[in-house]
C-alpha cells in the first residue's frame, strides 16, 4: 500500500496487489469514522460511481451517491450526534479483488431530521451490516454494494 495524492489533493491508500483481510477491517473502521465526524466529500469517496446501498429502513437500494446525499441531510447537521460501535467484523476475500465485509453493529444518532422531522432520533440496537469492497482502477478499496439493516422491531413513527 502506498498515499498518492489525488488531483483534488486528497491522500488516499492506494494497494498494490491483493488487499488483505486487515485492511478491509481497517476501512470498515475508517468509513464509520468519515460517517460519525459528518464528512459527506470523504463519505462519497468511500463508494464505486455504480455502488448500490440497502440502508437500514430502507424499502430499495439506492445508488451509492444518492446515499450520501441523503446521509448529508439526515446525520450530517450541527447539531445531530452519532455514535457507532461494532461488533467483530468478517471478511471473506473474493479472488485478487474483491472482499465481502459482514458485521453487526449498535448505531445513536440524536438530533437528525427524517421525514422533515426535525430532531429526531435512532436507535439501531441489533444492527447487521454488508459491505463489497472492491479494488478500482487506481488502487482504491470502493464500496460496490451495501446493506445495513436491523433486527430491532421498526418504530412505526420513523
Amino acid at each position: 500500500m502506498e498515499l498518492v495524492v489525488s488531483p483534488g489533493k486528497r491522500v488516499y491508500r492506494a494497494h498494490v496487489g491483493k488487499p488483505s483481510p486487515d485492511e478491509i477491517r481497517s476501512e470498515v473502521t475508517r468509513f464509520w469514522n468519515v460517517f460519525t465526524a459528518k464528512s459527506p466529500e470523504l463519505l462519497e469517496e468511500f463508494y464505486a460511481p455504480d455502488a448500490t446501498v440497502f440502508a437500514s429502513f430502507g424499502n430499495r437500494a439506492e445508488p451509492g451517491r444518492l446515499t450520501v446525499a441523503r446521509r448529508k441531510r439526515e446525520y450530517f447537521n450541527k447539531q445531530t450526534s452519532v455514535r457507532i460501535q461494532l461488533g467483530p467484523i468478517e471478511i471473506q476475500m473474493i479472488g485478487e479483488h474483491a472482499a465481502v465485509a459482514t458485521y453487526t453493529f449498535k448505531f445513536h444518532a440524536m438530533g437528525i431530521v427524517i421525514g422533515g422531522k426535525k430532531d429526531a432520533e435512532e436507535a439501531i440496537e441489533s444492527g447487521r451490516a454488508t459491505q463489497v469492497f472492491i479494488l478500482d482502477s487506481d488502487g482504491r478499496l470502493r464500496i460496490l454494494h451495501e446493506h445495513l439493516s436491523s433486527a430491532d422491531l421498526r418504530d412505526e413513527g420513523h
